[in-house]
């Protein structure tokens, strides 16, 4: 299965609209999952043309979408459990974007481990495509069989897949039957003088 990773599409709130390479690079893929910024419900539209689209709300999201977007999901697909944050709050507290890769088990793994362990979280909201494993302690409750699950998880933000200065960048995650592959796509773009 080949799901296209985005985040952070701000359109039209700093971009007019998706961008074409964007676009172009999700052809074909099986899912799409937004981490958050959607900023106009047309996006979803607009990527569902492509495949079907789950998303989470970012801190842009709230007044357009309402609670039609949660600030998290875990979708089961392929037999992997995928948590999905934009990664923006801490406490209840808004994170900048500059902070948040100080804080990420906080903002981005904490949120997880109170239920069935997840083996990778997608997150957007720091612009910037990051890639960690790391070692969690899952604590899923008394429904559970074991009172802790360590385990490795994968942590994954695409970036931004709308320019920024003269790059921009988006992913896919490839779930196979014995493992999971992430792929980062950056785009260049020419410098201007």
């Amino acid at each position: 299965m080949k799901i296209g990773i985005i985040a952070d599409t701000h359109v039209p709130h700093k971009n007019e609209r998706l961008g074409e390479r964007m676009l172009e690079a999700l052809e074909g893929v099986n899912l799409i999952i937004h981490c958050g910024d959607l900023v106009e419900p047309a996006v979803i539209e607009e990527l569902t043309k492509i495949a079907p689209v789950e998303a989470v709300m970012g801190n842009h999201d709230e007044d357009r979408f309402g609670p039609e977007l949660p600030r998290k999901k875990v979708l089961e697909l392929a037999g992997y459990r995928i948590g999905i944050i934009h990664g923006d709050e801490l406490d209840g507290l808004h994170v900048n974007k500059t902070q948040q890769f100080d804080l990420l088990s906080q903002i981005v793994v904490e949120p997880f481990i109170d239920d069935k362990p997840v083996d990778c979280i997608l997150f957007g909201h720091g612009h910037r495509p990051l890639l960690e494993s790391y070692r969690v302690i899952f604590r899923p409750g008394p429904d559970y069989i074991e009172k802790k699950v360590k385990k490795d998880v994968i942590l994954f933000n695409p970036g931004k897949p709308i320019r920024s200065r003269h790059i921009s960048s988006m992913g896919f995650l490839h779930l196979g039957d014995d493992d999971i592959r992430v792929e980062l796509k950056i785009f260049s773009y020419p410098k201007k003088d």
